[in-house]
């Protein structure tokens, strides 16, 4: 495969294995604490380099690595627990880490089999792949234009990028050639023809890390780059469901960090917080069910399988929208929502409920014995 130059700008490095699902979720809450940055306005710890180059070794990278490849394959609801753990802390992790699994999934679904050795083998030992989004007359494109170039193409455009693309060593970025089926290139980030727009991937003014803005110059493109082109009757497939149901986590982790806050104000409304609290654990049961959907879907054959994965993720994505939008409107507004639907009897269980909530939530954890 055409994508050994990558790891021969880099020095090797080698991974810690995570061996089971519930290590990969306390190592994604060890890490995101690293990535942290406080009241949104701070810095996190060290360079945006250093950071990048301990989530490597962390092992994070690997967890979706399939068995026959050495990897543990955790189920999608760990991956995206993983995501939301992560996103509670710091937006730019959670977006790094879910480009990364799904651009793993496109390898395990569309890849031939010396590609997906060649890759997976690398993301064990912590390499990072990113994921590119076309842009066309500063729009969003659905892809970029190859043309021939004797048994090569060429490549050119410009896409936004996950975060801190320049510091990962392969980028996925959907292409198309003569009004052929879009496909997905796996290039290397540090080849002659990719330009990184910005001087640097920190993070401006500490807030959250924007997308890293990448020009594509005449870029040498090979065969041993390109992903097998998805069918027109993959429009629902895995890997797109597993997007949406990253995307889903990712919000969740946001609701999280909001509630946080709310359950930190001593102001707020015990049956608002019971109520938000209620509807983020629903947001929460929802995603884990999509999660399981996407695992049928990876290993049936039907294509109901693929249809029922899609409509979960899209669903759980569809509720940790709401979930997190009425957090932060609970936050950010007057101290209780609207409690007229509710029947007493249930607004006293919110009320006990949120109280009981807030209480547990500034409870000293008890010492190990």
């Amino acid at each position: 495969m055409g994508t050994h130059s990558s790891a021969h700008s880099r020095a090797a490095r080698t991974a810690a294995l995570i061996g089971t699902e519930d290590e990969a979720i306390t190592v994604a809450g060890t890490v995101a604490e690293v990535f942290d940055f406080p009241a949104e306005g701070g810095a996190a710890a060290g360079t945006a380099e250093a950071r990048l180059d301990l989530l490597s070794r962390s092992g994070l990278f690997g967890i979706s690595v399939p068995t026959e490849h050495g990897g543990i394959d955790v189920s999608n609801t760990v991956l995206a627990e993983v995501c939301a753990v992560a996103s509670s802390r710091s937006v730019t992790l959670g977006e790094i880490l879910a480009a990364h699994f799904v651009a793993v999934e496109h390898i395990r679904s569309h890849a031939s089999e010396s590609q997906r050795s060649t890759v997976f083998s690398a993301t064990l030992a912590g390499a990072r792949l990113a994921r590119a989004a076309a842009r066309r007359n500063n729009e969003t494109a659905d892809a970029l234009a190859l043309t021939s170039s004797g048994l090569a193409w060429r490549l050119a455009g410009e896409a936004l990028c996950t975060p801190c693309t320049r510091h990962a060593d392969w980028v996925l970025v959907p292409a198309r050639h003569d009004g052929a089926k879009t496909a997905g290139l796996l290039l290397p980030t540090r080849i002659e023809g990719l330009h990184y727009v910005a001087n640097s991937c920190e993070p401006v003014n500490g807030g959250a890390q924007p997308a890293e803005h990448v020009l594509f110059r005449d870029v040498l493109v090979d065969g041993d780059t390109l992903l097998q082109p998805a069918s027109d009757a993959a429009a629902h497939s895995v890997p797109r469901s597993l997007d949406l149901l990253l995307e889903a986590a990712r919000q969740l982790g946001g609701a999280r960090h909001a509630l946080r806050h709310l359950l930190d104000d001593p102001a707020s409304d015990p049956v608002t917080t019971g109520l938000l609290s209620a509807r983020l654990a629903a947001a929460d049961a929802m995603t884990a069910e999509a999660g399981r959907a996407v695992d049928a879907a990876q290993i049936g054959l039907a294509e109901t399988h693929r249809t029922n994965a899609f409509l979960a993720a899209a669903s759980a994505l569809a509720v940790a929208e709401d979930t997190i939008a009425e957090i932060r409107r609970a936050s950010s507004g007057p101290a209780a929502l609207p409690a007229d639907g509710l029947s007493p009897h249930l607004s006293d269980i919110l009320r006990e409920s949120g109280e009981l909530r807030r209480q547990e939530h500034h409870r000293q954890p008890e010492p190990d014995d």
